[in-house]
């Protein structure tokens, strides 16, 4: 039985950065409560911004489990391993664990040092693909060794950290004093990544025989295009002007260089009809 928190705190984190840690405990709580599967022995999975040795010791007294990366500087930390280059963590595969009572850290060298803590995991150890360059300059997928903690959150947030990949593409969102301006933009992206999801889902749009499934991309611009259509036109505003064209704008056409980049009229009528 697994769960994953997944919530959008983060953003406001500026706002209560002096409170952080409790923020982010109340909020796991909260779900929990909220869902019904407080203290009924739940695998809970989560992010850095909510990891903690504070709060997974909190949950395993209340009979709940849980596992996530940890940022490096929480309080609590094995400060031997739990930084950016820690001693012996040097080639891809690398791992060291510390064990606290239920608590297990580790760290993990793949492109970079990954840090997590579980009280679900012991120093299991498993292995993951990926793809490493070779002597030769090709590419080929190779074993890579792996804490069985790091597969297991990388399997059940593999969800939420696609969603976040997708926000990513095509976002809107801009530079802006307030918060609460953000909050709402990023609301809408996450409304547009669920309908999308919902609309590969339907049965009424799936894809006939020979054609591909609607890109994230064309979702997108098809949203664009509904939410614009009907208020842009493509006539030119302005009161036509009442005297003639020169027989030059109209007529002949002689090519030249000129110091703008501006088409000239003839050329721009022409490419228009």
């Amino acid at each position: 039985m697994t769960f994953s928190v997944v919530l959008i705190t983060n953003l406001i984190v500026g706002r209560y950065h002096h409170a952080e840690g409790a923020l982010a405990s109340r909020v796991v709580k909260k779900c929990l409560q909220g869902a019904g599967i407080q203290g009924q022995g739940y695998h809970v999975y989560m992010d850095n911004f909510y990891t903690s040795p504070d709060l997974l010791s909190s949950l395993f007294n209340e009979k709940t489990y849980a596992c996530g990366t940890v940022r490096s500087n929480r309080r609590g930390l094995p400060r031997d391993i739990m930084q950016k280059m820690p001693d012996g963590i040097v080639q891809r595969g690398d791992m060291a664990f510390r064990q606290n009572d239920p608590l297990v850290a580790v760290v993990w060298k793949d492109k970079k040092c990954v840090t997590a803590l579980s009280t679900i995991h012991d120093e299991t150890a498993t292995e993951v693909q990926r793809i490493i360059k070779q002597e030769d300059g090709t590419f080929a997928r190779e074993n890579v060794p792996c804490p069985k903690l790091i597969a297991d959150y990388t399997s059940h947030m593999g969800g939420v950290d696609k969603a976040d990949q997708y926000l990513q593409y095509y976002s809107f969102n801009h530079k802006t004093r307030k918060w609460t301006v953000k909050v709402f933009f990023r609301l809408l992206e996450i409304m547009k990544l669920n309908a999308y999801q919902l609309f590969l889902q339907s049965p009424h749009h799936l894809p006939g025989q020979g054609k591909q499934q609607l890109s994230f991309l064309q979702f997108t611009q098809s949203i664009i295009k509904g939410l614009v259509g009907g208020f842009t036109s493509g006539a030119r505003k302005g009161r036509p002007s009442l005297l003639l064209l020169a027989d030059r704008l109209t007529q002949r056409h002689l090519p030249g260089t000129l110091p703008s980049r501006s088409w000239c009229h003839v050329c721009y009528m022409r490419c228009k009809s």
